[in-house]
């Protein structure tokens, strides 16, 4: 059945779209968990909500850059979600060690190990759709750590706009 143009609505869509919604889910529920003990009840909600809009709008562009299905785009959006679900748990754990292996761990995971297959897959299969499909989806698996890595400093980046913003007009108001 076809839902918008080339893209393909079957049941591994509709399984890739349940992981998504999973992933996200769980990883909304934590971050709202962590959140709470230290902001007012509006940021409870807030802070989980950004911080999914921001996964899901990088992945959205990062996979309209490279041409990836929506298939490809759920996927690298799942990764993400559970790439920073990874980095909750062993948190909560106080698994200091782990933490500082974390970094490395997903870099192998998510960039290393997919962009070598990339590279197998590019010089050993000949041209052709399945050729780009696998290309393609090793480029959405590089994709999650970027996505991860870029919201992060996004994140970082708003909350010092957030904080000087506010400090700011506060002196100015107080003036």
């Amino acid at each position: 059945m076809r839902l918008l143009g080339k893209v393909r609505f079957n049941l591994s869509t509709v399984m890739m779209l349940v992981l998504t919604a999973a992933a996200a889910s769980a990883l909304f529920v934590k971050v709202r968990f962590h959140t709470g003990p230290i902001a007012s009840p509006g940021w409870q909600v807030d802070v989980p909500s950004l911080f999914l809009t921001a996964i899901v709008l990088t992945a959205v562009a990062l996979g309209s850059w490279k041409e990836h299905t929506p298939v490809q785009t759920m996927l690298q959006i799942a990764l993400t979600c559970v790439g920073c679900l990874a980095l909750i748990w062993i948190g909560e754990s106080q698994y200091d060690r782990a933490i500082r292996y974390w970094f490395q761990g997903t870099f192998a995971a998510t960039v290393t190990l997919p962009l070598l297959a990339r590279r197998i897959v590019k010089s050993e299969m000949p041209r052709g759709p399945r050729r780009d499909w696998w290309k393609k989806t090793c480029e959405a698996v590089f994709f999650s750590f970027l996505n991860m890595m870029l919201v992060t400093f996004g994140g970082m980046l708003q909350a010092a706009v957030y904080l000087l913003g506010t400090s700011f007009f506060a002196k100015a108001m107080a003036a």
